[in-house]
């Protein structure tokens, strides 16, 4: 295999393994069932798993699930 197709497959690999790995973020608001998370520097607003109760400022779990969306798992014990 060449260098390169072996460095371009690499590099695939990682993005997508860092695609898929959870993320740790913040709670900064709350309005029903969505909860708005400081995320990586950027402000996402995800849905929630229905046994987690969110409060601002929560250290949460952020899952990515399909098609680039994202859930929040809760916060850990």
């Amino acid at each position: 295999m060449s260098p390169l197709l072996l460095a371009a497959l690499t590099d695939a690999l990682t993005r997508a393994q860092e695609a898929l790995a959870p993320q740790v973020g913040n709670v900064t608001a709350v309005a029903g069932t969505q909860v708005t998370v400081s995320l990586r520097g950027a402000t996402v607003t995800l849905p929630r798993l229905a046994s987690y109760a969110p409060t601002v400022g929560d250290v949460v779990i952020v899952l990515p699930i399909v098609n680039g969306q994202k859930i929040v798992l809760g916060k850990p014990a």
